[in-house]
């Protein structure tokens, strides 16, 4: 178990569902154009590093736009917070806790990120 509490198995349901949330944005046509899970998580013996940073990413291989989705167990605000780091990268960075209304500001976020 980690910090969060999560199993090995518990966390890769997680990111697969963040990676579904992220798919779900993403017309059809593009989804062959973002390298997803952009980040490397594992550590060399290919055990999870799961700190949730980041719980997913991805990377346009036409834009090079990149995403970075950290999720947050004990987020004490009820808010999604994001910003652009423009410094050597065009990454949105977003950092949230797990909840449907986090995952439908998420998806908006993403969608004008991605479509602007």
């Amino acid at each position: 178990m980690n910090l969060n509490g999560l199993n090995e198995q518990s966390y890769t349901e997680l990111e697969d569902y963040w990676m579904r949330v992220f798919l779900n944005v993403v017309q059809d046509q593009d989804k062959e154009n973002w390298v997803i899970l952009y980040y490397n998580t594992s550590f060399s013996n290919g055990q999870k590093v799961m700190d949730m940073n980041p719980i997913f990413s991805a990377k346009s291989k036409l834009s090079h736009k990149s995403i970075r989705l950290i999720q947050e167990t004990d987020h004490e605000e009820d808010d999604v917070h994001y910003w652009l780091d423009t410094n050597g990268k065009n990454e949105l960075v977003i950092i949230c806790s797990l909840s449907q209304q986090h995952v439908r500001k998420v998806k908006e976020i993403i969608k004008r990120w991605i479509y602007e």
